[in-house]
């Protein structure tokens, strides 16, 4: 699959996370941040329905049953798997394992080590994953809105970086119309 095929699977699983499950992110969802981890689960769930049925989208898949080791470990001392992997169980090297997601709500406040492109890149050559990418949503929450701005930097096993810094995965007018599409599902 290409870089660029790949990219729009996941901008439309991206999509379909956050106008189908905006109270994740709208402050009304609670007192505390949205979990990366039940928005990488949505994520991955609507990915799921974009990549061909030979690929299997995962949020942990221990294939060994060993102790992560510190390759894997993407929070400096707490051990955590990448927050979504697309690969085919059971299979080693860059025909089966096609992408790695690392996804956070706002790099600005994340732990370091955290949305780094760097350290997902050491994971995707340790593991041989043909893409990498960092997704980050960086959202802002006030009293009554949530914004949401998100950017990704993607890598290829082969050539590195794909860009020099993070992009934003949507044009300020597309974000806006699909803001409030979800807004405007929530009323209902």
């Amino acid at each position: 699959m290409l870089l660029a095929d790949l990219q729009s699977r996941v901008r439309i699983a991206l999509t379909t996370t956050l106008v189908d499950e905006w109270t994740l992110v709208a402050p009304s969802a609670g007192t505390s941040r949205p979990s990366e981890r039940t928005i990488s689960f949505h994520l991955g769930w609507a990915l799921q329905g974009t990549i061909e049925r030979s690929w299997d989208v995962d949020a942990d898949y221990d294939r060994s049953g060993m102790v992560l080791e510190s390759s894997v470990r993407l929070d400096g001392p707490t051990v955590r798997p990448p927050h979504l992997i697309v690969h085919q169980r059971g299979r080693l090297g860059p025909e089966h394992n096609l992408l790695l997601v690392e996804l956070t709500a706002d790099a600005a406040g994340a732990a370091t080590g955290t949305a780094d492109l760097a350290v997902a890149q050491a994971v995707q050559r340790r593991f041989g994953y043909r893409y990498a990418v960092v997704l980050d949503l960086r959202l802002r929450e006030d009293a009554a809105t949530a914004d949401v701005r998100p950017h990704w930097h993607w890598a290829t096993l082969e050539e590195g970086a794909v860009t020099d810094e993070p992009v934003t995965v949507y044009t300020d007018d597309v974000l806006a119309g699909l803001v409030e599409r979800a807004r405007r599902g929530v009323r209902r």
